[in-house]
């Protein structure tokens, strides 16, 4: 296995909770979030920590592809389109993700694999 690109983040519970309990939270939730991740976070009984988990997972798959410009949040779901989709096809790559959560912080990391 070749690496080609590796990210990691953290993400606290609490700071999302209140950014999403907060006024701009309907705003936040449709810039960052696909209408997918939105369904399966709300229907969790965690949500802050679903929406926690998701939230790095984009930042570390932004580190772990050196920060390409144009990425936006949202071609990053549980699929990739756009740039994100992109940038990973011309590397040759697939994404390993891991994500965890405990103690009210929410942390992924991704490993861009040659194919």
């Amino acid at each position: 296995m070749a690496v080609l690109g590796l990210g990691m983040d953290v993400c606290s519970v609490e700071r999302v909770a209140r950014v999403l309990g907060g006024p701009n939270g309907a705003r936040f939730r449709e810039r960052v979030y696909t209408p997918t991740e939105v369904a399966t976070c709300e229907g969790r009984s965690d949500a802050a920590t679903a929406y926690a988990a998701r939230f790095a997972a984009k930042e570390a798959l932004v580190k772990a592809l050196g920060a390409p410009p144009g990425i936006r949040w949202r071609d990053m779901g549980f699929t990739l389109t756009g740039v994100a989709s992109r940038e990973v096809a011309a590397r040759g790559a697939r994404v390993l993700l891991a994500l965890t959560h405990d103690a009210g912080v929410a942390a992924a990391t991704v490993v861009l694999e040659h194919l």
